[in-house]
């Protein structure tokens, strides 16, 4: 399986491992070319029969992905829907796409995970943080939104509710700070 032509980050296979680095800009925001890049690898992945492990990492020490691109937010609906019309946020579909691909995959954090760079950590089956080096946070908290790529969700259903309200509650006090 070929994994070439992404713009956000590179993926190198070697020995049934494939790496992913993410490698864009300064602090890897998460806008709609990573979004496409990242649904393109799931595509590729679930496919793919001979990898059988996917490691995330970042190029950047200080950061693994620093958040969703915040100019796409201005383009959200304003107004509640009704069940029957929501529609699944890029950065959520790309999410669940990602969790479900057949092979292992493992984030490495060694900085920032940051709104949905945190909630793409929490769709991978484990991670692996640098101990003292990094930091997660749902900043959308702080802005008065809620998480939408299943940050809060997936959070409380791996850490438990408590430490899930705790990391949340935090975030906002720091950001808020």
């Amino acid at each position: 399986m070929k994994y070439e032509n992404f713009t956000t980050f590179s993926v190198d296979v070697k020995d049934a491992i494939a790496t992913v680095t993410f490698d864009y800009g300064t602090v890897n925001i998460q806008g709609q070319e990573m979004l496409a890049d990242l649904n393109s690898l799931a595509m590729r992945l679930e496919r793919d029969r001979d990898t059988k492990v996917v490691i995330f990492q970042s190029a950047h020490p200080e950061i693994w992905v620093a958040h969703y691109d915040t100019e796409l937010l201005k383009d959200m609906a304003i107004e509640a829907v009704s069940r029957e019309n929501v529609v699944l946020l890029d950065l959520q579909m790309v999410c669940e796409r990602i969790s479900r691909v057949p092979q292992a995959t493992i984030a490495k954090l060694e900085g920032f995970a940051r709104g949905g760079g945190h909630e793409l950590a929490l769709a991978l089956d484990m991670r692996f943080a640098a101990r003292g080096k990094y930091k997660f946070m749902q900043m959308e908290v702080g802005m008065g939104i809620l998480p939408c790529g299943g940050g809060a969700s997936r959070m409380a259903r791996q850490t438990g509710l408590g430490k899930a309200l705790e990391i949340i509650l935090r975030d906002c006090a720091e950001f808020c700070a």
